[in-house]
């Protein structure tokens, strides 16, 4: 496994970030950025910033890549900065680098330069042709096909492409041929990078783009220029390999360096600049200059480039100048600028967020969604970001104190490395591109060429070479006469010259025959001794053959075994998850059980104080009635002995009443004023000896239970319910004529002729007795024939324990503070017969 980790992450390659310090201005002194070391950047926090008005004067330490400092000159920071991605580009490898800093921070001076100092951009063109200048294709044999792609053109069709753009151009406009300006006289890098495939045949591609209030926009597009004043917008797309491409941008081909930087300058004058507090030119949009190199393999012959599109290599140097950021407080910018700030800040906020939530899913091993489609810088960029190409990040510091708070924003979320998975796919198909073919082919071609146009053989003593004419042309003679002595002699002359030289000629045919013979003969003397050879080496390549298949072989099975383990691996994680849910709703259930058994033992708890009070209260009532009753015998012993005193002495009293409940009253019976000697000892005898049926009095007269309530001419019609409880209480409504029904009807008033009705109503009290209600009212007939009720009267009966009445007179200094309260005196009312217990107690409604 160990291995396995190391091997990818030998295929990994980390996002770097640098940093540059731009020079402190004329006249400003104080400066908010210092250099621990090369790779160490300490910020300091002026008084007049934004962190020391929070009382946050600690001073942040920051890290990179490498940091150069304000004495650091162009070349020695292309060199450490941008070189590599040069090479890279060489190779088929994709490169991204990014400018990036606040406003006035040295972003644009740091891509493009000035006239004696030329920027990372120049250099990258004049190394990048430096390199390939030898090995560049005709120009229009590779065409863009709009796809982010390009297709090869045969020879003929190439060069009727370089006519009618040659004879476009001648037809341009004056205007626009004065506009022309020569960049050679230019400071140009002299450095060259190795690399390159002497076998495949390159060009170069330029485009020159910008995204202003996240639109993108064609620089070069001088065909939307002379239409409107204003270009329209590019949208994005993608290509087959899934990368990201802009539809229809112009790409320019370039044979050198000067044509490249000229078109860079053209687009540099149609970028969107405006003044603002902080910068007379700052730039209101990311520029974004892409150099595509595209490689071919050539044929056979080494002459031209091979017609097959499937061995296209395209790789490209993408170099990003970032607006800068910007805050309002400090600009007070108002209108369009205002707009474009918000602009450039939320498309610098989204790249950084992309690259936080890069560096979380590697860190956290999480799967957040990158915010790619946020904005169009990013997702122009999303296949770097994911692997397809190096990306290098350059931090430019402005150190006034005055940018303290900008700086620290800047690079606060973007000096974290990112690691980004390099595809092989480009190497891959950069070496598959010359799969088959013979290398060194270009070089054999050149070598062939030079010999045949100074080819020597062995043993030629001329060093020159012999014209292969039989000397010069006939001369001009006119003859007038057959046998003109002049000219016949002249003539004869020059056709024995003539013959000579053609004489001369066949002897070197013959010899150089035989010398070709001769090189013949070596030269198949080694094809047959290299055919040997060819052979050997292709016993040894089918040997190696069936290895790699073996291999291959051996891998697919690993593979299928790394799959299975895989699976089983995701089947596991699955039975965990599994199992971990379950014991989750195993713990919530066992928490919802503990829940409901607290529940359970609170209510229980509950009850049982509920039922503990309810006993403890029930046990006090009991116990006080049991003291009553032994405080009621022990006052009617002393009753009675004083009663037998008073006999003997002979002094007459009064009977008292006393209830049960402790409520002293008088009854009926002491209003009559019976002696009360008399009234005790028949009371006494009553309360001891008489049945409930019948009471006698002191002359043997029977005395009725029950009073009269109704006279015999009265008819009386009973409601009482069928769920009303049968009382078996002393008193009881004594109704003469009746006629009980459960539910009244009309036809009951009619047959019984009652009038009086009465109804019988039953609830329970406060103690949980029965309360018996009787509703008492008059019947009246209606002149329509009906019956009509006018209640009179409503009687209450309760049940109560039967009470002692004592004869003894209550004197004036006893228990006058029971009877000085009007209410605790007529809250019972005991209705009975002299010498009688009362049976019932009403309680007035």
């Amino acid at each position: 496994s160990s291995k396995a980790t190391r091997k990818m992450d030998a295929y990994k390659d980390p996002i770097k970030v640098y940093c540059r310090i731009r020079p402190l201005p004329l006249g400003s002194t104080e400066s908010c950025v210092g250099t621990v070391n090369d790779k160490e950047v300490r910020l300091c926090p002026p008084q007049e910033s934004h962190a020391v008005r929070v009382n946050n004067t600690n001073e942040t330490s920051h890290y990179f890549e490498r940091v150069f400092k304000e004495d650091i000159s162009q070349k020695e920071f292309f060199d450490a900065f941008a070189l590599p991605l040069v090479e890279d580009i060489v190779r088929g490898k994709n490169g991204l680098l990014f400018a990036y800093g606040n406003t006035c921070s040295g972003k644009t001076y740091t891509m493009t330069g000035s006239s004696s100092e030329i920027g990372v951009l120049p250099r990258c063109l004049d190394v990048l042709f430096n390199t390939i200048k030898s090995y560049q294709a005709k120009k229009c044999v590779f065409v863009p096909n709009k796809l982010n792609s390009f297709d090869i053109q045969t020879e003929a069709e190439a060069s009727f492409e370089r006519q009618y753009k040659a004879t476009s151009q001648g037809q341009g406009t004056p205007s626009r041929s004065k506009r022309k300006t020569d960049y050679s006289k230019r400071l140009h890098e002299e450095m060259t990078v190795n690399g390159i495939d002497e076998d495949n045949a390159y060009t170069v591609f330029v485009s020159f783009v910008e995204i202003y209030n996240n639109y993108i926009y064609d620089l070069l597009d001088d065909a939307s220029l002379e239409i409107a004043r204003t270009p329209g917008s590019k949208a994005l797309r993608e290509d087959s390999t899934r990368g990201m491409y802009i539809s229809n941008v112009t790409e320019v081909e370039v044979t050198n360096a000067d044509e490249a930087y000229a078109l860079l300058v053209r687009g540099q004058q149609r970028r969107r600049v405006a003044y603002t507090r902080l910068n007379h030119e700052s730039s209101r949009s990311h520029s974004i200059f892409n150099v595509r190199l595209v490689q071919a393999p050539l044929d056979n012959d080494g002459e031209t480039v091979l017609r097959d599109n499937s061995r296209i290599a395209i790789s490209q140097l993408s170099l990003v100048d970032l607006a800068g950021s910007e805050r309002t407080a400090r600009t007070n910018n108002e209108g369009a600028r205002l707009k474009e700030a918000g602009n450039i800040n939320s498309s610098l906020m989204v790249l950084r967020t992309c690259m936080e939530y890069l560096r979380d899913n590697q860190t956290s091993q999480t799967k957040k969604m990158v915010p790619y489609r946020d904005s169009k810088l990013t997702y122009l960029f999303k296949s770097y970001f994911e692997g397809e190409g190096k990306v290098r990040l350059v931090i430019c510091l402005n150190p006034q104190a005055a940018d303290y708070d900008e700086n620290i924003v800047s690079i606060a979320d973007l000096i974290k490395v990112i690691a980004a998975a390099l595809w092989l796919q480009k190497l891959f198909k950069l070496l598959s591109i010359n799969h088959g073919l013979t290398p060194g082919r270009r070089r054999a071609n050149i070598i062939y060429k030079e010999v045949v146009k100074s080819m020597r053989f062995e043993g030629d003593d001329n060093q020159s070479e012999m014209p292969y004419t039989l000397g010069p042309l006939f001369p001009n003679y006119l003859m007038t006469t057959s046998d003109d002595k002049d000219i016949l002699p002249a003539l004869m002359k020059f056709l024995r010259e003539r013959s000579a030289h053609r004489t001369a000629l066949r002897t070197e045919l013959k010899r150089r025959e035989d010398q070709f013979r001769k090189e013949l003969i070596r030269f198949d003397t080694e094809h047959n001794a290299m055919s040997k050879n060819l052979n050997e080496c292709k016993a040894t390549i089918s040997n190696k053959d069936r290895e790699i298949q073996s291999l291959e072989r051996k891998l697919k099975n690993s593979v299928e075994k790394m799959e299975l383990l895989q699976q089983t691996v995701n089947s596991l994680e699955t039975d965990n998850k599994t199992l971990e849910h379950q014991i989750k709703d195993e713990r919530r259930i066992a928490e919802d059980e503990r829940r409901e058994r607290g529940r359970l033992k609170e209510a229980v708890r509950g009850a049982v104080f509920q039922e503990r009070e309810k006993w403890e209260k029930e046990c006090d009532k009991r116990v006080k009635a049991t003291q009553f009753q032994m405080k009621s015998r022990l006052w009617e012993t002393d009753e009675k002995l004083r009663l037998l005193r008073e006999i003997v002495e002979s002094t007459p009293t009064k009977p008292v009443v006393r209830s049960t409940e402790g409520v002293m009253t008088r009854s009926r019976t002491q209003e009559k004023k019976t002696p009360a000697t008399k009234n005790i000892s028949d009371v006494t005898n009553v309360n001891q000896d008489t049945p409930k049926s019948s009471i006698k009095t002191s002359k043997g007269r029977e005395v009725k239970k029950y009073l009269r309530r109704s006279q015999p001419s009265d008819v009386w019609l009973e409601h009482k319910p069928d769920e009303n409880v049968e009382e078996e209480t002393l008193l009881q409504p004594n109704l003469r004529k009746k006629k009980t029904v459960e539910t009244p009807k009309v036809n009951d008033f009619t047959k019984s002729l009652a009038n009086h009705y009465v109804l019988e109503h039953q609830e329970q009290d406060s103690n949980g007795e029965i309360e018996t209600q009787l509703i008492k009212g008059d019947v009246f007939e209606t002149e329509t024939g009906g019956h009509s009720v006018h209640f009179t009267d409503v009687e209450v009966l309760q049940k109560r324990k039967s009470v002692e009445v004592n004869s003894r007179k209550r004197r004036s200094s006893e228990g006058s503070a029971d009877w000085t309260d009007v209410e605790t005196r007529c809250s019972i009312a005991i209705e009975g017969r002299p010498n009688m217990s009362p049976a019932i107690s009403h309680k007035p409604p």
